[in-house]
């Protein structure tokens, strides 16, 4: 059966791939989306298809995910990949002229140094060094920032994974997102299955 829901899945038009893992403690079904997927038609079909197989059942509260993501992205300003490559990651900040990126370590710290320095070019500015990086018990990714005399603090939720957090924590550390920004910090249902 689990052969036949990742091939169904993966049928499904503007889905990338689809990893289904049920033996570790982070078990799951991730669906990664096409770049040019309609993410709510796409969520649709892969619920419709869950509720087929069971795993879901039709009584579950409406998934919504575009709202956030697309508030997320705005308040960003630029866009923001984080993909991974052989021994490390690949952070990569795109604004409307320049482009940046940098080959870190994997490691928290490492890639949120890295979004700042690359961040930090694609707007000209003098980079930032990154001091902190914490997670708290409660969700709540922080990232401090210091210019060599001043810190600065970002926070945001993780419900949506680190890729939405850590640039929105990153940017509000290094002042380019407003602390206060509605972006990433409503309470709309998670999209892991």
């Amino acid at each position: 059966m689990k052969e036949k829901l990742v091939e169904r899945l993966q049928d499904i038009p503007g889905v990338a791939s689809v990893s289904l893992n049920l033996e570790d403690l982070e078990a799951g079904i991730k669906v990664k989306l096409d770049e040019s997927a309609d993410e709510s038609r796409v969520l649709e079909a892969v619920r419709a298809l869950l509720v087929a197989y069971g795993v879901r059942s039709l009584e579950h509260p409406d998934l919504e995910i575009g709202n956030r993501h697309s508030q997320a992205r705005a308040a960003l300003g630029v866009d923001v990949r984080i993909s991974e490559v052989n021994g490390g990651a690949r952070v990569e900040v795109t604004g409307t002229a320049v482009r940046s990126f940098r080959l870190v370590p994997s490691t928290p710290m490492a890639i949120a140094q890295g979004m700042s320095d690359a961040w930090c070019q694609v707007l000209g500015r003098i980079p930032l060094e990154i001091t902190r990086v914490t997670l708290s018990d409660e969700g709540t990714l922080t990232v401090v920032s210091t210019d060599g005399t001043e810190e600065r603090t970002g926070q945001a939720d993780i419900v949506d994974g680190w890729t939405m957090a850590l640039p929105l924590a990153v940017g509000r550390a290094i002042g380019v997102v407003e602390p206060d920004s509605a972006a990433g910090e409503s309470s709309l249902a998670q999209t892991d299955w």
